[in-house]
């Protein structure tokens, strides 16, 4: 295991708050030790073998889905009320979407690197509202009938991507992960 340090010293998670007892000011100088919220989890990209078989339109309709089903969530105020900037937006996703699944690179030459936590940072997204935009690509990929065959990696590289998006920790707990096998009972 890697260990994080700070000036020389072990950092250890915010979580672990609490489990040493608490040592008030006295004569002698103490310090309590370096913490860090979380490490983000790696994000597998999958291969190109969903963008071959499902096609860019049909990631594009994904997304513009997933988009519509997040307006009407407990979340939808993040998005634009007006619906020529919603549509802006949710294009700007696909596009994402498309390049990141092997298709034509239509974002990162207009948009530049995606650092989806500074992109999201104008809006709080914390952990409930990874939750909900989790389990709406949920929703997305069984009602849209993705390719079976290419749940498993896109599920593999959503899950863990969509923690880069929490801009705002609300609780201290470990963010709860949602393994393929968990979700879909494979």
């Amino acid at each position: 295991m890697t260990h994080i340090m700070s000036e020389g010293k072990p950092v250890s998670l915010f979580s672990a708050c609490g489990t040493k007892p608490f040592e008030p000011a006295s004569m002698t100088p103490h310090t309590a030790e370096a913490k860090i919220d979380f490490v983000y989890p790696e994000v597998p990209f999958p291969t190109i073998i969903l963008i071959q078989q499902w096609g860019e339109e049909n990631i594009r309709k994904m997304v513009r889905y997933h988009h519509e089903l997040l307006r009407k969530s407990a979340i939808g105020d993040l998005f634009p009320s007006d619906d020529a900037a919603f549509a802006h937006a949710t294009e700007k996703t696909a596009d994402f979407f498309v390049e990141a699944l092997g298709g034509e690179k239509s974002y990162t030459p207009v948009h530049g690197h995606p650092a989806l936590r500074m992109r999201h940072f104008h809006i709080t997204i914390d952990e409930k509202g990874r939750e909900i935009w989790l389990m709406m690509y949920k929703k997305t990929i069984k009602d849209l009938k993705m390719p079976s065959g290419c749940v498993e990696e896109f599920w593999n590289w959503i899950e863990p991507l969509s923690i880069r998006m929490i801009n705002r920790r609300t609780t201290v707990a470990p963010i709860e992960r949602h393994p393929y096998s968990a979700i879909w009972g494979k």
